[in-house]
């Protein structure tokens, strides 16, 4: 297929990124690069979402590889995986049969491997400028459910469910393959409900997925995990304390010990993101836009800083850099950081952070990996998320009474450029309708 079809065929199906990230993948299929790299990390404990993907489905990820490549002129592709799924590896191995062009690149098993800046440089020593995309260092990177997708679009499929892994307090811990807007309570009940009475429910993985408001809405486009918790647990205490509660915390009880910027890996990389001088900005109400506010721009909110740095005073620099973002970006203020020579630091190497200490650390050593099995799961009620992508909003394209089948487009975003389409994914009416959801009932 040539690239312009391609591109349009990868827009048409709905395509974002699917690791949680939420970007259009058109655009970035629109660029002009010289390596696609297929990130199968899984870069959050407990998930195991692209590995059952690699693992059943590596014939459609290589596929998609090769759309990528054709379709941003890309010489090789690399698809990373940790080391240590050597079943993982094997499949892929023997689906790469014959492929010179696309390779293996073993990953080590540290967190927050699988973030786009050091999944690059772990790759190919490229390191990505302050502010800066792959795009800038000739890579796109796309995870293994993105990858699939776009195989998918080729062949005239458009993106109506997602695979997600729901782990935790769970009866079965699972993989299954669900259509969007299908509701957090649905999921958890087809793997025979919780374990528990009192819980909580993360949307993603325990470093950077999101508290579940209302656990009858529904998945969305970007919901890689389904985590349930007790409503005590240090992830949920840690998720749950108020920008509020933390600047007073931070005033009484930061000892400015440079643990969170001796741990963060942005800071690892080269960049110049001190979180423990941010935090001094709030502590002696420091308020001018000076480097260690506007460096909130840096930072990836991969929560190192607050669920294993600061495990003695339970701070959250990651808070506070989310707080002083969005304020930032309120009052006009573009990011001034864009230093694009540098190297990384001298303790990057030894400071990486394994998987096992992260699980124990936060207390999740109990919970384990659901089997790399994939199962179908249908629903006659869905709820689907319209805004969780990035770009601009898309706007419903049905009315409440509306009868729709799978793949009918539902929801666009408007002029074109960044955005997203949205499809139904079952068969039935439209019986609710605002600006962030289109629910159907079959």
């Amino acid at each position: 297929m040539e690239r312009k079809r391609a591109i349009e065929a990868i827009k048409t199906a709905g395509i974002v990124g699917a690791g949680g990230g939420g970007f259009p993948t058109f655009i970035k299929m629109q660029s002009q690069v010289e390596t696609i790299i297929c990130n199968g990390s899984e870069c959050e404990p407990l998930l195991a979402t692209d590995k059952a993907i690699l693992y059943q489905n590596a014939d459609r990820v290589i596929d998609g590889i090769k759309v990528a490549m054709k379709a941003t002129g890309a010489k090789e592709g690399i698809i990373a995986i940790k080391g240590h799924y050597q079943n993982v590896i094997k499949k892929v191995e023997a689906a790469l049969a014959g492929i010179y062009d696309i390779h293996i690149h073993q990953l080590e098993n540290y967190y927050p491997a699988g973030d786009e800046f050091l999944t690059v440089y772990d790759v190919t020593k490229k390191l990505i400028p302050e502010g800066g995309l792959p795009l800038d260092v000739g890579v796109v990177v796309c995870n293994a459910l993105t990858l699939s997708q776009i195989s998918d679009a080729i062949a005239g499929k458009v993106v109506t469910n997602r695979v997600v892994t729901i782990n935790g307090e769970i009866e079965k811990p699972q993989v299954l393959k669900a259509p969007i807007g299908a509701s957090y309570r649905q999921l958890i009940s087809a793997c025979g409900g919780t374990t528990i009475d009192n819980y909580t429910v993360l949307d993603g993985g325990p470093m950077m997925g999101s508290i579940v408001e209302d656990i009858d809405r529904g998945i969305a486009k970007t919901t890689s995990g389904i985590l349930v918790l007790p409503n005590d647990h240090f992830v949920v205490n840690m998720k749950t304390k108020s920008i509020t509660q933390m600047v007073k915390l931070s005033k009484a009880a930061c000892c400015q010990c440079f643990r969170c910027t001796d741990l963060c890996p942005r800071n690892l990389l080269g960049h110049d993101i001190y979180p423990h001088r941010t935090m001094r900005t709030i502590d002696y109400n420091l308020a001018d836009p000076t480097e260690h506010i506007t460096s909130a721009f840096l930072c990836s909110q991969c929560g190192v800083c607050e669920m294993v740095a600061c495990d003695s005073m339970l701070l959250s620099p990651k808070k506070i850099y989310a707080e002083y973002r969005k304020t930032l970006v309120a009052q006009g203020v573009k990011s001034p950081h864009r230093k694009n020579n540098f190297s990384v630091r001298d303790a990057f190497e030894d400071r990486k952070i394994s998987i096992p200490t992260i699980m124990k650390k936060m207390g999740l050593a109990k919970y384990t990996l659901p089997e790399l099995v994939v199962k179908d799961f249908y629903s006659d009620r869905v709820s689907i998320p319209t805004n969780r992508h990035i770009g601009k909003p898309a706007k419903a394209t049905v009315t409440i009474g509306d009868q729709v089948k799978i793949g009918d487009m539902i929801a666009l975003s408007a002029d074109g450029g960044l955005g997203s389409v949205y499809h139904a994914s079952i068969i039935g009416e439209i019986t609710d309708c605002d600006q962030s959801f289109i629910e159907i009932t079959a």
